[in-house]
């Protein structure tokens, strides 16, 4: 991991999403390098020393005037991260995605701040991809709303940096897994870490469809040191970014290491079967996915340190003592 006490010496940091599944763990490593964290959520949060809290509903745009007043830095990690839901309420996926970002631009248009911000968006805007792996130079090719919504989102960031009203960047994240003090409130997101806790218990593993499917899984930790370098420098501003390992496995073969790891620490016997995939599934689903990440370390030197093999067995064992504590 960086050294980012000097890199956030001095600046006020905001953290929107901040008692989500990646904006609990960024809060807990800013909080050892930062001197002033805000945290932005809608719900009340309990107090921790250091930490200024806003409660707010981010699709006001009272609440932006107080944000980018104070933020030097804005890691912006709301908004709906569920397919399902958003293609089942476009307009509320819309509201929660873009009405946010506009605001957050309007603030910065009326201020004298022109702050960094770091957009947590997703890997799945490349769509169904057939060449691996896949870089930013790929054209973009959503097939969902949820991954149009986040395109847009992407776009109004980077026009509103190519006209200097803030210095953004974009980071598109694969498979996010590991411990969090929050569990990712979306259904199809997370689903390493619930695969995870059901071995634990004991129960047999179920896989959709043949299981060959191929994911890019990254560990959080190394997702955390991404958006630390990400937000301490001011380069590569309208940019968008991979946050991935670089390295392909399939659905049944994370699905197995997890059993593996559970066996190990609790003795029972776990099983990965493969059944049919749902009805209404969506197409993206059955994607194939690996993300190249020369571009994040040309432009910050960030690779990440964490195997998938080693990441799961950090991971089990995380669940495990806390299912026992």
């Amino acid at each position: 991991m960086i050294n980012a006490v000097n890199l956030y010496k001095g600046k006020t940091v905001a953290v929107i999403g901040a008692n989500g599944y990646i904006g609990s763990s960024l809060i807990e490593a800013l909080s050892r390098h930062s001197e002033k964290v805000i945290r932005v959520c809608r719900s009340r949060l309990d107090p921790k020393p250091g930490m200024i809290d806003l409660q707010a509903d981010i699709t006001d745009p009272d609440c932006w005037q107080k944000i980018v007043h104070q933020a030097n830095i804005i890691f912006y990690l709301a908004g709906n991260s569920s397919v399902y839901a958003s293609a089942s309420d476009p307009s509320e996926s819309l509201k929660s995605t873009l009405l946010p970002i506009n605001h957050l631009i309007a603030a910065a248009q009326q201020s004298d701040n022109c702050p960094r911000v770091v957009l947590a968006s997703t890997a799945t805007i490349y769509g169904l991809t057939k060449d691996l792996p896949v870089a930013e130079t790929n054209l973009a090719n959503p097939i969902t709303i949820y991954d149009l919504h986040k395109y847009f989102a992407e776009q109004q960031l980077a026009l509103a940096s190519c006209h200097g009203i803030i210095n953004s960047i974009s980071l598109r994240l694969a498979n996010v897994y590991g411990p969090s003090p929050s569990v990712s409130s979306a259904k199809d997101r997370g689903v390493l870490n619930r695969v995870s806790k059901i071995a634990l218990s004991g129960q047999d593993l179920h896989v959709y469809g043949d299981g060959n499917y191929v994911r890019d899984y990254i560990y959080i930790d190394d997702v955390i040191e991404a958006f630390l370098l990400s937000g301490a420098y001011d380069s590569n501003a309208g940019q968008v970014f991979n946050v991935a390992s670089g390295i392909g496995h399939t659905l049944k073969e994370a699905f197995e290491l997890v059993a593996v790891s559970a066996v190990e620490l609790t003795g029972n016997r776990v099983k990965v079967s493969c059944f049919p995939w749902p009805d209404k599934t969506d197409p993206i689903e059955h994607r194939d996915f690996i993300g190249n990440i020369d571009a994040m370390y040309a432009a910050f030197k960030w690779c990440p340190e964490v195997s998938l093999s080693l990441g799961v067995r950090k991971m089990t064992n995380c669940f495990h003592v806390s299912v026992k504590s």
